[in-house]
């Protein structure tokens, strides 16, 4: 899978609110968290030191300013816009990077099935595509 991919994964997952899991399921879904948190932890210290570095000078005192003037706002979103686009430019191949996931006790079909229960927002289309990048069969056939 793709860095990006999982980056898509981890923010779906940790959007899911917990309280209509049973204990079971929860912990079935903080194993998947707690995999994917470690193994995007590369990623997230470059995107750390990416914004560290490519900070333009002033941008933080322009940022808090409370009443900056109309030329002050439009020098502002010129500097985000370009700052975001540095960050954007420099953490590409980082993101199409291919990482291993790596859950010691992935999730079942029927856990990760579950997760529809979660939130009214979680469809169909989320949970096939949660199947797909966690490699959790929906069939029941033996992948074998």
């Amino acid at each position: 899978m793709k860095m990006y991919e999982l980056l898509n994964v981890s923010d779906q997952l940790n959007s899911l609110p917990l309280g209509k899991l049973t204990i079971a399921q929860r912990a079935a879904l903080t194993r998947t968290i707690c995999a994917i948190s470690q193994t995007r932890k590369p990623f997230d210290e470059a995107l750390k030191e990416a914004r560290e570095k490519l900070k333009p000078e002033g941008f933080d005192n322009l940022k808090q300013k409370k009443n900056r003037s109309p030329e002050e706002d439009a020098r502002l979103k010129e500097m985000k816009a370009e700052y975001d686009s540095a960050i954007n430019e420099t953490l590409q191949p980082n993101l199409m990077a291919e990482v291993a996931l790596v859950i010691n006790k992935p999730m079942t079909a029927e856990e990760l099935l579950s997760l529809g229960d979660a939130a009214p927002e979680v469809t169909a289309g989320n949970i096939m595509y949660l199947a797909e990048m966690l490699g959790i069969n929906l069939n029941g056939d033996d992948p074998m």
